[in-house]
C-alpha cells in the first residue's frame, strides 16, 4: 500500500506561491511607512499608510470565501496575484501619499483574496487523513518570509532606493504568477457552481468558535508584542529583539510537528497545552527581571500560539463539507485579522491604564477562555450538541 503523504506537485507549488507573497508583503513590513514619510506625510498618516490594507483584506475575505467555493480557484487566485503585482508597481511611480494610500488598499484586495485561496487550495490538495500536517507545513512559508523579507527589503532599499525595492516585489509576485500558472486547477461541484449567493454563504458555522478562539489567542499575541521592546529595556534588558529570534525557532518546531499530531492524536492534543504554554508566557513577562525569563517566554509563546491558526483551520476544514472550505478559510482568517488588528489598541489603553506588568497578567483572561471555550467546542461537536444539532 502506497504512504500518504502531502508532498505533490500542486502542493509544492502551492507553497512557493504561497512564500513569494509573503516575501512581498513582509518587504515592506518595515519600510512603507518610511516611505510615507519622504512623501511630506506625518506620522499618523504614515500608520494609516502601513495598515490600510488591512481594512480591504478584512472586508473582500467572506465575499471570497464564498466565491471560491462557487467558482474557479485558480483563476481567483491568478487574479489575486495580478492585483498585488499591480499594487507593487503602483507603489513604484507613487509620488504623493494618496497615490500610495490607494495602491495600499489595492493590496488589501490582492492580500484577502491570497491568504484565503491559497489555504484553500493547498488543503485540497492533501490526503484527507493528513490536512493537519498540510495546513501546518503551508504556514511555514509565512515563518521563512518574517525571517528573510524584513532584510531583504531594508538591503533593496538602502542600496538601491524605495523604487527598486518595490520593482522586486513586483519581481516576486511574478514569479509567484509563473508557479501558480503550473497548478492543476481544482473542480468546482455543480452543486456549490449553482449555489446562490446569500449571507449566510459567508461564513461556515463549524469555523465560527474556531474563529472566535484565534481572535482571543491572537489580541492576546499582538497585545504582547505591541510594547514588549519598550518594556523589557525598562526592565534593563539590553538586546530584547532577541525574543523573535528564540520565537522563530519555537516556531519551527512547533510548526513541523503539530500537524503530524493533529492528524494522529486530535487538535486537543495542541490546543490545550497551547494554553498552558501561552500563561506561562504571561507568568514570565508579568515578572520580568532579566533575559533569561525574556527568551523563556519568547520559547514558550511559540508553543503557546504559533499552532493556533494552523489547528484551527485543520480542525474546522475536516468538520466542514469539502465544498465549503473557502468559507471555512474566510471564517477563520477573519477571526484572526479583527484578534491581531484591535490587539495593539487594546494593549496601548491597558497599558496606559495599568502598566505593562498588570497588562500581562490581565492577558491570562482571554486565554484561559479562549482554551476553555475551544475544550467546550470540541465536546460540544463530537455529541452533536448545541450549534451542531443535527
Amino acid at each position: 500500500m502506497k504512504k500518504e503523504t502531502i508532498w505533490n506537485k500542486d502542493f509544492i507549488l502551492l507553497l512557493s506561491v504561497n512564500a513569494f507573497v509573503f516575501i512581498g508583503m513582509h518587504m515592506l513590513s518595515t519600510t512603507i511607512a518610511k516611505y510615507a514619510l519622504t512623501l511630506q506625510g506625518t506620522e499618523t498618516v504614515a500608520g494609516l499608510i502601513a495598515g490600510a490594507f488591512s481594512i480591504t483584506s478584512l472586508i473582500v475575505r467572506p465575499i471570497c470565501g464564498s466565491l471560491i467555493d462557487r467558482k474557479k480557484k485558480k483563476n481567483l487566485y491568478m487574479f489575486s496575484m495580478i492585483t498585488i503585482l499591480v499594487s507593487m508597481l503602483g507603489y513604484s511611480i507613487s509620488n504623493t501619499n494618496l497615490m500610495l494610500l490607494c495602491f495600499r488598499l489595492l493590496h488589501g484586495v490582492g492580500w484577502g483574496f491570497a491568504t484565503t485561496i491559497g489555504m484553500t487550495m493547498a488543503a485540497n490538495t492533501a490526503p484527507e487523513g493528513k490536512i493537519g500536517e498540510a495546513s501546518s507545513v503551508y504556514g511555514l512559508a509565512n515563518v521563512l518570509a518574517m525571517a528573510l523579507a524584513p532584510s531583504l527589503g531594508t538591503f533593496l532599499n538602502e542600496n538601491y532606493g524605495y523604487r527598486a525595492m518595490f520593482l522586486g516585489g513586483a519581481v516576486i509576485m511574478a514569479c509567484a504568477a509563473i508557479c501558480l500558472m503550473l497548478v492543476t486547477d481544482q473542480p468546482v461541484s455543480a452543486s456549490a457552481a449553482n449555489r446562490k449567493f446569500t449571507a449566510a454563504s459567508l461564513i461556515q458555522k463549524e469555523a465560527v468558535v474556531p474563529a472566535i478562539v484565534l481572535f482571543l489567542s491572537g489580541m492576546v499575541y499582538t497585545s504582547i508584542t505591541t510594547f514588549l521592546i519598550i518594556y523589557a529595556k525598562e526592565v534593563g534588558i539590553a538586546n530584547p529583539s532577541t525574543f523573535f529570534t528564540v520565537y522563530s525557532v519555537a516556531i519551527l518546531i512547533v510548526r513541523l510537528n503539530s500537524g503530524k499530531i493533529v492528524d494522529r492524536k486530535g487538535p486537543e492534543y495542541i490546543l490545550i497545552p497551547a494554553g498552558f504554554f501561552f500563561t506561562g508566557t504571561l507568568l514570565l513577562l508579568a515578572n520580568l527581571q532579566n533575559s533569561i525569563m525574556l527568551y523563556l517566554a519568547a520559547f514558550l509563546m511559540g508553543f503557546g500560539y504559533s499552532g493556533n491558526l494552523s489547528t484551527l483551520m485543520a480542525l474546522s476544514f475536516k468538520r466542514s463539507p469539502k465544498d465549503r472550505r473557502g468559507a471555512v478559510s474566510s471564517t477563520i482568517n477573519v477571526g484572526m485579522d479583527v484578534g491581531t488588528g484591535i490587539g495593539s489598541t487594546v494593549a496601548g489603553i491597558l497599558a496606559g491604564w495599568m502598566g505593562y506588568q498588570k497588562l500581562y497578567l490581565v492577558l491570562i483572561i482571554p486565554v484561559i477562555v479562549s482554551t476553555i471555550l475551544f475544550a467546550y467546542d470540541q465536546k460540544a461537536y463530537k455529541n452533536k450538541k448545541w450549534i451542531y444539532k443535527e
